[in-house]
Order: C-alpha cells, then sequence, then structure tokens
C-alpha cells in the first residue's frame, strides 16, 4: 500500500485555523495538543479512548501521560511529516472530548 501524500504548508495552515486547540510544530511535521483532567484515571480513560480510535485508523499517535495531563502528538513516519490520516485522527479526539 502505498503511504499517504505529505500535506503542505498551506494545507496544514488551513486546518490549524479551523481546529485551533491543535498546534503544528515550526516545520510541520508534527500537530500538538495537550489536554487536562481532574485525576489520572480519567486522564488514563481518556488515553484508552484515543487507542480504540488509533486502532480502527492504523495510525498510532505519540502519547504522554502524567497525573492528570494528556499531551497528544500526531505525525506520519512514512512521509516525516503530516497526512489526511493525522487529520482525520484529530478530528476524533477532538469528538472524544465532547463524549
Amino acid at each position: 500500500m502505498a503511504a499517504p501524500k505529505k500535506l503542505t504548508v498551506k494545507e496544514i495552515d488551513k486546518w490549524v485555523e479551523k481546529h485551533d486547540a491543535w498546534t503544528a510544530s515550526a516545520k510541520h511535521e508534527s500537530l500538538t495538543q495537550s489536554f487536562s483532567f481532574s485525576s489520572a484515571v480519567a486522564a488514563l480513560a481518556f488515553v484508552a479512548k484515543v487507542t480504540v480510535h488509533a486502532e480502527l485508523l492504523q495510525h498510532h499517535p505519540v502519547i504522554e501521560l502524567s497525573h492528570g495531563k494528556v499531551k497528544i502528538k500526531l505525525h506520519t513516519n512514512d512521509v516525516k511529516g503530516l497526512t489526511t490520516k493525522d487529520f482525520d485522527l484529530a478530528k476524533r479526539i477532538d469528538g472524544l472530548q465532547c463524549a
């Protein structure tokens, strides 16, 4: 299966404008968002939900978990940058916050 197409800086900036909770790295190679929770248990439950969506999309983020805090970094290794797979997972993660 061919790797997805690497997105341009313009495409990434346009997406981030609409999804301002996400931050693009300086070189536009990754997206990052931090989340705060009332407890470590709530943070871990959120990570578990993210993992289910990552498995469904076969696209796995870097996840940092500490007491009540979660940081998620999205990046597509195959293109050393961002693809629509990153945007798709980011949208799903955003939807989890509303659930």
